[in-house]
């Protein structure tokens, strides 16, 4: 057993806990006063759940379609799902779910939103904003920002008195929250409310979960998805006595791996009970932001090979197609009703393909996940208790991982870790091989175009993700760290204060920034606010998905300019900002 990691989890272990039981106990008691509303869909087409609905597409060998949608504002979203429901009378598709992407806001409690930054798409206030969100007969399901988040309690009390047949997502607990400090509440109100959830196990309605979201998402080896499934489950249902399910794919491109882990997954824990897939995600990591038209075409072969899996593995996996836009903006629900119908054609003609396709390497592929994972899981659950964590308290596990640097939780936990600290992945992630291979061609690039190896030497720089996304992070950390600079990465979800306050920490000037959730023109504002309060000279750049929606405006517009203007190094280049860097003192 590796005694470094030991060691860094026995330093996570909280003190001063209540029981997680005790906690579980309080939420099924809030649950059990919860009368949940008969969805309009469910209504509609006589299934006693959303369950049945799954399970009679799986026997007739049909797809599940689902969409994400969050719109600028609540009467834009509730207008588009009733376009979708014209949509599906109009084309004969059935796109019958929609996950409600709300605000990042609704991870907050309403006293810390005026200072953090805002975000697009629409935030909920009172409950009715979530019941009667209902304007079609389609299934809304509330995950983002709701179980996990710091506002759990209200969020998921809401949810469930939608009817929402999933809540989540597990997999951002460890998401930090604008200004929001109290880690110890915010696990406590995490798990009870997980036991509302719980306490609707006969109303079918489980917790979900979202892996690229989570500890994957930073992922070098495929198996890390299985085996942190394995522990979710564990934690969830083994422990909380409650439904779980998760969906992936986002940072999953490389169509056999991307097959073979929620095979895997589906093998080890669906049950006639509880299947364990709830939906594959499409994937955004290839997509181009030029001539995105072209998008359509890796999207199609991507919706073909997901249709194939799905019919031949019968999981129930839902297929949530992501529009063409997704890399520069947030999409429009026509844009989202456009990627459907590319999926439901495409669709059409899997039958055709089946009987061409040799499967053989494909289940060698998820046999050999499913040994991996279980052997990671196994090795997770060794260190955790060598390290005096009390496997047996749900509370205690999330709190401990709740502490974990996201950066750290496979090199902590992988039990193919080399002593030296590194991993050599016979299946890596997208992420792993694209780190490595666009690392490689930017630096090419940068080299090319006149600056010298270790340019950077001797420069401490910090970078960041002002939301939940990794990728952007883990390729400037990779190129900075190339070109000989001493990166300190302060992971995902880092406030405007905390940024600074990592540099203060370090003694480090340069600060990086990576956003993709449309609020970079307020937190540009804010850390140069709060920079001038220090009375230090930072120099910031910014990259990622620089937009936001402006007053008067109900769709994203590139703030880039802007930025800029404000004395920030607002840009995708690395080389602009490698030149930056190395210019300034």
């Amino acid at each position: 057993m590796n005694r470094e990691a030991v060691n860094y989890v026995r330093a996570l272990k909280p003190s001063g806990m209540p029981s997680g039981e005790s906690v579980l106990e309080e939420g099924r008691e809030i649950g059990r006063k919860i009368k949940m509303k008969r969805s309009l869909f469910l209504e509609k087409n006589g299934y006693d759940t959303y369950e049945d609905y799954v399970r009679e597409n799986i026997r007739k060998g049909k797809i599940t379609w689902e969409i994400f949608m969050g719109l600028a504002t609540l009467e834009e979203q509730k207008e588009a799902i009733k376009a979708a429901y014209e949509f599906n009378q109009r084309t004969g598709i059935n796109l019958d779910t929609i996950e409600i992407i709300a605000s990042q806001l609704m991870a907050l409690p309403r006293e810390y939103r005026e200072k953090a930054a805002k975000p697009t798409s629409f935030v909920m206030n009172e409950t009715e904003d979530w019941v009667n969100m209902q304007t079609a007969p389609i299934e809304l399901i509330f995950a983002d920002h709701h179980l996990a988040s710091p506002n759990a309690l209200e969020t998921t009390i809401n949810a469930v008195k939608a009817g929402s047949p999933r809540v989540g997502l597990v997999s951002q607990f460890f998401w930090g929250q604008p200004g929001f400090t109290d880690h110890r509440q915010h696990m406590i109100d995490f798990v009870k409310s997980i036991g509302i959830v719980s306490s609707k196990w006969d109303d079918h309605i489980s917790v979900d979960s979202y892996m690229d979201d989570g500890f994957p998402g930073y992922a070098m080896d495929c198996v890390t998805y299985v085996g942190y499934a394995l522990l979710e489950h564990y934690i969830i249902h083994d422990l909380c006595n409650t439904r779980y399910q998760t969906g992936l794919g986002g940072l999953l491109k490389e169509q056999k791996s991307r097959a073979a882990i929620p095979v895997a997954i589906h093998q080890l824990l669906s049950t006639e009970e509880q299947r364990a897939i709830s939906y594959m995600n499409g994937s955004t990591v290839t997509q181009w932001e030029h001539d995105i038209t072209a998008n359509y075409g890796s999207s199609g072969e991507e919706i073909m090979f997901d249709c194939l899996v799905e019919r031949k593995y019968k999981m129930g996996m839902a297929l949530n197609t992501i529009a063409i836009t997704e890399r520069i903006a947030v999409p429009t629900a026509q844009a989202l009703f456009d990627i459907c119908s590319v999926g439901a054609r495409a669709f059409e003609g899997a039958k055709y393909w089946e009987d061409m396709i040799d499967w053989s390497s494909m289940d060698e592929l998820v046999d050999y996940l499913k040994t991996e994972g279980r052997l990671f899981f196994e090795n997770t659950m060794n260190v955790l208790d060598e390290a005096g964590i009390n496997i047996k308290d749900p509370l205690e596990i999330f709190m401990t991982l709740k502490k974990m640097n996201p950066n750290r939780f496979e090199r902590t936990f992988h039990h193919r870790m080399n002593e030296n600290g590194t991993l050599n992945p016979k299946y890596p992630t997208v992420l792993g091989r694209q780190t490595v291979d666009l690392r490689e061609e930017i630096v090419a690039d940068v080299k090319k175009r006149g600056v010298e190896e270790n340019a950077l030497k001797g420069k401490k720089v910090a970078v960041v993700s002002g939301d939940g996304h990794t990728y952007g992070l883990a390729v400037v950390d990779a190129v900075l760290s190339a070109m000989g600079a001493d990166v300190i990465n302060g992971g995902v979800d880092v406030d405007p204060p905390t940024a600074l306050d990592l540099a203060d920490e370090e003694g480090i000037k340069y600060i990086g920034i990576s956003i993709h959730n449309g609020q970079g023109l307020d937190y540009a504002r804010q850390i140069l606010e709060l920079a001038e309060r220090r009375n230090r000279k930072y120099h910031i750049f910014m990259g990622g998905k620089l937009n936001a929606i402006l007053p008067g405006d109900s769709v994203p517009t590139d703030v880039t300019d802007k930025i800029n203007e404000l004395g920030i190094t607002a840009t995708e280049d690395l080389y602009e900002q490698i030149c930056m860097i190395r210019d300034t003192e």
